[in-house]
């Protein structure tokens, strides 16, 4: 394991170690494999060193495991570490983080998560769990301590103040199991740290059409993109496309029926795409027609919501308040990036899905039963189109930049701000724009709107 600065025994006793702002568990900087084994022993894996790191990883090792997980019900492979040289004190509030990078056999898992269990000295135990990333590229995970959960065959949670071993699980299967995979995984830097580990690769070009729902030829290529995610179970959704559209000809027609009780939702969630950024200054539009029947239940849980997710599973949110969930009319809704909110560091520069969630109600436990019917049209992200000034042959042009093709603007003109008109309409062919400012005006100022 990396160095790090354990005491010894103390009147007879061994002593806690607190950790500090950054303490490394296990750095798997071993001289061999032999060296490995000594330390680290599995269940049924294959396990050695390997000098994949992340590039931004201190070390030149890292833990590989091979495993292949047959088609057998919760088919879990058990990584045990070695017992701590003296017992470790985590704050509450500091983190658990790793590195790990994944497989895309994992996407044959019928349960596809990794845990990090955590033993004290009395022989409780608690985990922190994530899904088993299926992409290769090195991730950062970071768990907040206090969020440690106990695990049915634990007598307790443990004491973050006195812990004293690791331990790491891998599920494969869930029941019923999937189809057997052979599946190699690598992790590296255990670490507890007072701040979360935030590592994001260059962001990726912007996607400004996220989904005008134009490019599907029926339902079944619609359900080909896009799967189910809903809460409760007896909570079902319909996706289908839908005609007319405010924009284009294909709508997203989202049936619902919610489940009894409290916090009913029903969503669809994109396949994943290749990674797209959302630059801090761009905007989220939608459009978005509710279901006037939902208005005598609607509360404060009544609410749509658009989330963005990294290719680690971490979301953004976006929701809405009822009134446009219970509209029979289209509304145009937008969202800053500050406005969207997440419980963790979500890499934005590196998006790869999004999901399309509507909530039926906060309600009681006593709540009944009851559909609904969502349309959804024209997602976006885009930039603000800059405005300029510049001179042509003479003439004085304003020039348009960040348009989006395909889109209508229109340039609006004022004198003193009393009042806007309409100058002139731009349908954009290109992301670029000009237009002749008219001669023998004082002053007038510029804005450009889409209607």
């Amino acid at each position: 394991m990396k160095k790090y600065p354990w005491f010894g025994i103390l009147c007879g006793s061994l002593v806690a170690v607190t950790a500090s702002a950054q303490t490394m568990i296990e750095g798997f900087e071993y001289a061999s494999d032999a060296d490995l084994f000594a330390a680290w022993s599995p269940q049924g894996a294959t396990l050695g060193l390997s000098d994949s790191v992340a590039p931004a990883s201190a070390g030149t090792n890292s833990l590989r495991v091979d495993r292949y997980f047959p088609a057998n019900a919760w088919e879990t492979e058990v990584i045990t570490g070695p017992v701590l040289p003296a017992p470790l004190a985590i704050a509450p509030t500091q983190y658990l983080t790793l590195r790990i990078s994944g497989d895309p056999q994992f996407t044959n898992a019928s349960f596809q998560t990794l845990f990090l269990y955590a033993y004290d000295g009395d022989g409780n135990f608690g985990r922190w769990g994530t899904p088993v990333p299926t992409a290769t590229n090195w991730q950062v995970f970071n768990f907040r301590a206090n969020t440690i959960e106990k695990p049915w065959n634990s007598l307790a949670l443990p004491n973050l103040a006195n812990m004293v071993q690791f331990k790491f699980f891998l599920y494969g299967q869930g029941d019923p199991a999937g189809a057997p995979f052979m599946a190699t995984i690598f992790i590296d830097d255990v670490m507890v740290r007072d701040t979360p580990l935030i590592e994001f690769p260059a962001p990726s070009a912007p996607r400004p059409l996220i989904d005008n729902f134009e490019s599907y030829a029926d339902d079944a290529a619609l359900l080909g993109f896009y799967t189910y995610q809903n809460s409760p179970a007896a909570t079902f959704t319909t996706a289908a496309l839908a005609t007319p559209a405010p924009q284009g000809n294909q709508a997203l027609k989202l049936g619902i029926d919610f489940a009894a009780g409290q916090y009913p939702w029903g969503s669809v969630r994109s396949t994943p795409v290749a990674p797209f950024s959302f630059p801090t200054n761009a905007v989220v539009s939608f459009k978005l027609k509710g279901d006037p029947s939902m208005a005598a239940i609607a509360d404060g849980g009544t609410t749509f919501w658009i989330s963005f997710y990294d290719s680690a599973g971490r979301g953004i949110n976006f929701s809405t308040p009822a009134a446009p969930v219970i509209s029979s009319e289209w509304t145009t809704l937008t969202a800053r990036l500050d406005q969207f909110w997440s419980g963790t560091a979500v890499d934005t520069g590196n998006l790869v899905q999004w999901r399309i969630l509507v909530e039926g109600w906060e309600g009681t436990a006593a709540s009944l039963a009851q559909s609904g019917t969502f349309y959804v049209d024209d997602i976006r992200m885009t930039v603000p189109p800059v405005l300029g000034l510049t001179w042509v042959a003479g003439a004085l042009k304003l020039t348009m930049n960040g348009l989006v093709p395909g889109t209508s603007y229109e340039l609006k003109t004022t004198s003193d701000f009393s009042a806007w008109s309409t100058a002139t309409v731009i349908n954009a062919t290109s992301a670029t724009a000009t237009w002749p400012v008219p001669t023998g005006q004082p002053k007038a100022f510029y804005r450009l709107v889409q209607p």
